[in-house]
């Protein structure tokens, strides 16, 4: 019961955060706002969370467990379980841009300071490419782990932009995708080159 307790305080803490970065931007808002609409102390928020990086860094762990929990009920495997993957994140970040560019952003700089997400965000991508090497879309001579690691790269470049505003919404989904498919169809057995090579060109061709 105590996790249960703990689990709903973060949870309202993080709720409350991010409707009032919404509103007002994550520089100006101090903790003491988000404890009050939280209806914890300050205190409360250090010992369960921590400061403002910390909180950011939760909201994107709540965003991370979205992605899967709507990738638990896929059929997609392979190259198309990668290209999903993408899409959902991407689609939540655009259809919440208010929230999440800033989050975006904020997040380089507190990783480059040493504090880390707590998980593996290219898991995916690497069971993705895993998968896609054992169903024969991707070259047996190619480590898919580095492969998926590669396209989590990609991915990583194409939210900054985005979130930066160097990408418009259209561009970032096109821009997901293009960072999926370049490198597996470069790495990509013959059979599976061709379809590959046709749906990067069909990317690549899309006036955004």
């Amino acid at each position: 019961m105590r996790a249960r307790g703990k689990a709903r305080r973060c949870a309202k803490i993080i709720a409350a955060a991010c409707d009032l970065w919404r509103e007002h931007g994550i520089d100006k808002v101090p903790l003491s706002q988000i404890a009050a609409a939280a209806e914890v102390s300050p205190q409360t928020i250090y010992n369960l969370i921590g400061g403002l990086d910390a909180i950011a860094l939760a909201v994107m762990n709540v965003a991370l467990d979205k992605v899967e929990a709507a990738l638990s009920g896929t059929v997609a495997t392979g190259v198309d379980l990668a290209l999903e993957a993408g899409r959902v994140s991407a689609r939540m970040y655009v259809d919440d841009a208010r929230l999440y560019r800033q989050v975006l952003v904020r997040i380089p700089r507190v990783l480059f300071e040493g504090t880390h997400l707590g998980r593996d965000a290219a898991e995916i991508a690497v069971l993705a490419m895993v998968q896609a090497q054992a169903a024969g879309q991707v070259s047996g001579a190619v480590d898919p782990d580095r492969l998926g690691r590669a396209i989590y790269s990609n991915y990583l470049g194409a939210i900054y932009d985005w979130a930066c505003g160097d990408a418009s919404d259209a561009a970032f989904l096109a821009t997901s995708e293009i960072g999926v498919l370049a490198p597996v169809a470069a790495c990509a057995t013959d059979a599976a080159r061709p379809a590959l090579t046709a749906r990067l060109f069909e990317c690549l061709g899309e006036r955004l």
